[in-house]
């Protein structure tokens, strides 16, 4: 077969017939022009969906146990509840505007399908300005207005529309930007309009498809009530631990939760396709490489040896934990340096320095490499290209015409949309000055950023938004730069932990919601949807979310009595609480005494992270059909910094399984990956999440006691030089 002899050869050079192999075994090689897309039926359930989606999402959140309805739940309803109004609607032309439009263009089509799911996807996670809002109402300062909410979450939330239309060309048409998540949308948007939708019966294969997916998220949605709820102990099964209940040594290196995840293995879906890695089958095998070499250097080589060898008296605390410690190796208590909600100068020295654990220290050291090697990397192996990029931008916007575009990019995947218009640069010039006098008024009008440090955000999210956004179009990981923007505000504004919050919003939250909109207009451009359509989904999605959980906020803030403290339980609000301890010490205590003294020397890792791109670039031009080629430095350095709050076995099972379907099968039974890989995938995490939801509902308040939902690994949080039990 034709790619059979595709996969045996070049791929063992380049991971681009891989991935070209990915994206023609998912996305459809036709197109219908004339199919509905934008219609009556996508508005009512796009809000239907994405308003009830918003409200449980943010009701939840501020619950002890939250729970967060994902977008595969729309996909799922949003069929047959398209195909009823489809039955049931009249179908009536009216003309509104001198526009013919009609309630019911015929049969419930894909492109809606897509449309309803890109409205709702606004609504899967709260937007970030609702944890200042809470923060400031109980902790620090004065409580903000509503209004305040309002012109922040727009903001911050719709910005990224700008940034999103101005790099389209960067990060959206070229086709070896795959972003592979959306494969896995595609084959799950298939099959399930394919069940709807044909009345003479299904070609064999895609029978073949439907009964391998409902076979898979009907397996799927049983198997997680076992170790979700009845047997926790399938989630981790620590073998040191089981071998050694009484050392400690080996429980630190087994535990995958207080520990480094050795010899731990999972059979949980949950835990291989979690949030922080997503599903190893839509992930690429040499991205899945660099991953797991860089958590194997770092987590089982380099913090044991620091550890064991007690470097900053590291045995004196836990070996993997995201808390700070006093000198005695007690937690840190950041009230007791605070008056007032600042730093007191006295009570600090009185109370002594920050410690940090081992693991925690080495996360930090590598978010400030990664950040310098991701530029470098960008700059030696994209920087041409880039500017090629900008250049033939300029021109087009100069003189109307078309420049730039490579025969192979015309004929691509992502070029064959010649029956839709574009977006207008000008809807995003227009929708970026609309939301930059918003965050402007925000940020003058409530006293949460001067001008100038609000200008600052929004250039640090436009400048990151390529380099990071060119790693996960390739590799499916978002190199996380959160602290990055904590680091930079708190030395520009030591002491405010407000300026520290809001600067972080602006700065990473809009590079963050920027390519999270790139990813679905790139859905788009695979599901052959009109992109002013998809951009008209986009926003109304984003608006209607934001403004639904502004008002559920606001409405248990001022109904639930002691909401946010232990007696107003189970409205415990524990995200926002952990969000006002990270604000508080890096805005009240800042780099300057978090990393002072013995921690200055992580501060090298910058310089550092600039060289080390430039050795691997130059082996890959020296040697270029070797394995360098497909070494990407800032994917090495990705998921280290999803440490302390990942699991640690979540990565040696993530990579068996990508290995065992994207590279055994994959090369060794492609006719069966490319028909049933995706599918397979997209019916487990279904499964997953639709089991998540009812036993949230059903079993939240059942306990079981017995061995398999005990702890195995209860020595694993203590320091090995024992001085002060953690936690105390």
């Amino acid at each position: 077969m034709e790619n059979d002899k595709l996969l045996a050869g070049d791929t063992l050079h380049s991971n681009e017939p891989e991935m070209q192999f990915m994206i023609d075994s998912a996305v459809p090689a036709s197109d219908d022009p004339d199919m509905p897309s934008l219609t009556f039926r996508v508005v009512v359930l796009g809000t239907v969906f994405t308003c009830a989606l918003a409200f449980t999402n943010a009701y939840y959140w501020f619950r002890s146990n939250p729970i967060a309805l994902g977008i595969p739940v729309v996909q799922l309803l949003s069929l047959p509840a398209g195909w009823a109004l489809a039955q049931v609607l009249p179908r009536r032309q009216f003309r509104t505007f001198g526009k013919q439009w009609t309630m019911n263009p015929g049969a419930f089509s894909i492109k809606e399908h897509v449309l309803i799911s890109v409205f709702a996807n606004a609504s899967t996670s709260t937007v970030y300005a609702l944890e200042l809002i809470v923060v400031r109402k109980f902790w620090i300062g004065t409580p903000l207005a509503f209004g305040a909410g309002v012109l922040m979450s727009l903001t911050s939330q719709l910005i990224g529309y700008s940034f999103s239309g101005l790099f389209h060309r960067i990060l959206v048409e070229p086709s070896a930007m795959a972003w592979p998540s959306t494969l896995v949308d595609v084959s799950l948007f298939r099959t399930l309009q394919a069940l709807m939708t044909d009345k003479h019966g299904l070609a064999r294969e895609m029978r073949q498809r439907q009964r391998l997916f409902w076979i898979a998220l009907a397996g799927s949605f049983a198997w997680y009530f076992v170790p979700g709820w009845f047997f926790p102990t399938l989630t981790m099964l620590p073998l040191l631990c089981f071998a050694a209940p009484n050392n400690v040594v080996a429980q630190q290196l087994g535990d995958g939760y207080n520990g480094l995840g050795m010899l731990a293995v999972t059979l949980d879906w949950s835990t291989i396709s979690s949030s922080y890695t997503g599903s190893p089958l839509a992930t690429p095998w040499f991205a899945a490489c660099n991953l797991f070499a860089g958590f194997a250097i770092f987590m089982w080589v380099i913090t044991p040896i620091a550890y064991y060898a007690n470097a900053w008296d590291a045995r004196s605390l836990p070996i993997y934990t995201s808390n700070l410690f006093a000198a005695n190796g007690s937690v840190y208590d950041i009230e007791a340096v605070l008056r007032d909600g600042r730093l007191d100068p006295e009570l600090y020295e009185e109370y002594g320095p920050v410690r940090m654990s081992t693991q925690f220290l080495i996360m930090y050291g590598l978010c400030f490499m990664g950040i310098t090697c991701l530029l470098s990397h960008v700059a030696l192996n994209h920087g041409k290209d880039l500017w090629r990029t900008l250049q033939a931008a300029v021109a087009e916007l100069r003189s109307g015409r078309s420049y730039g575009r490579s025969g192979a990019e015309r004929e691509s995947i992502a070029y064959e949309h010649s029956a839709y218009a574009r977006v207008p640069g000008v809807w995003y010039a227009g929708l970026f000055v609309a939301t930059l006098a918003m965050g402007l008024g925000a940020c003058q009008g409530f006293g949460l950023l001067p001008w100038w440090g609000f200008l600052l955000a929004i250039a640090v999210a436009a400048l990151l938004t390529v380099p990071v956004g060119l790693i996960e179009a390739v590799s499916n990981f978002q190199y996380g730069l959160g602290v990055i923007t904590e680091l930079i505000a708190a030395f520009i504004w030591p002491g405010e932990p407000t300026f520290n919050a809001a600067f972080k919003m602006f700065g990473y939250i809009t590079m963050r919601q920027t390519l999270q909109l790139t990813r679905d207009q790139k859905l788009g451009h695979y599901m052959r949807v009109p992109p002013r359509h998809v951009f008209a989904a986009q926003v109304a999605g984003t608006v209607a979310a934001a403004l639904v959980q502004l008002g559920v906020a606001a409405w248990l803030m001022h109904s639930v009595p002691n909401i946010c403290t232990d007696a107003g339980a189970p409205f415990t609000c524990r995200k926002a609480r952990l969000f006002y301890a990270t604000t508080t010490i890096w805005g009240v205590l800042g780099p300057q005494r978090q990393f002072a003294g013995r921690y200055a020397t992580l501060y090298w890792l910058f310089l550092a992270g600039a060289a080390l791109p430039v050795p691997v670039w130059l082996l890959r031009r020296r040697f270029p059909r070797s394995m360098w080629r497909l070494v990407s430095l800032p994917v090495v350095l990705t998921l280290p910094g999803y440490f302390p709050n990942m699991p640690t076995h979540n990565a040696a099972m993530f990579t068996l399984c990508c290995f065992v379907f994207n590279h055994i099968l994959l090369h060794r039974r492609p006719a069966w990956w490319r028909r049933y890989n995706f599918v397979l995938t997209a019916a487990l995490d279904a499964g997953l999440a639709v089991s998540g939801i009812i036993g949230y509902f059903a079993l939240q308040h059942v306990r079981v006691n017995w061995w398999g939902t005990q702890d195995h690994c209860p020595l694993s949080s203590r320091a090995l030089d024992q001085r002060v039990v953690p936690g105390t």
